[in-house]
């Protein structure tokens, strides 16, 4: 829904909400039929910041035509812009052949929590420890979607055969 409360489209959830509160970027839903009409607002993507300043060193020739990373790259950028898109999922890296063939990799590694941190009762060990128990709930209802999408699909095909087999014994009589 827009912030007016018009409707845009209709979705499928591909997240929990323990995931879409914890996470940085990535699909949140699958759109199911879109409601609202084509540029009923005006497109405004792409017009932050980061992306005008992304838009010119394209041009300038310090990023490829894929805004990756260079060898003409300023430090600068390298150190404060974070390629999600990257092979590493770290941070921006040069453009090699090798990386080029790579493709796209996963959301960047969670740092494992340290216990010292957590023991010590630290504002920071308690962030770590709240945010490692919202990933092992995300993960835990993940795996319970899972099962119980696997368990749907055994239902059905159980109830699939029943009625083929009802199909063939009213045939033969």
């Amino acid at each position: 829904m827009t912030t007016k409360g018009e409707a845009i489209a209709i979705g499928i959830a591909q997240m929990s909400t323990v995931e879409m509160a914890s996470c940085s970027h990535g699909v949140v839903a699958k759109v199911k039929r879109c409601i609202m009409e084509r540029d009923t607002y005006p497109r405004r993507w792409g017009l932050g910041p980061t992306a005008t300043k992304k838009k010119q060193m394209k041009e300038t020739g310090q990023l490829d035509k894929y805004g990756r990373v260079t060898d003409a790259t300023p430090s600068d950028w390298k150190n404060s812009y974070t390629d999600y898109a990257a092979p590493t999922g770290t941070s921006a890296q040069p453009v090699t052949e090798k990386t080029e063939k790579v493709g796209v990799a996963a959301a960047p590694p969670v740092p494992p929590v340290e216990m010292e941190d957590v023991k010590s009762g630290s504002e920071e060990g308690e962030k770590k420890k709240r945010k490692a128990e919202v990933e092992n709930e995300a993960e835990d209802a993940k795996a319970e979607r899972k099962k119980k999408k696997k368990e749907e699909k055994k239902e059905k095909k159980e109830r699939r055969e029943k009625k083929e087999k009802r199909k063939s014994k009213g045939g033969d009589d």
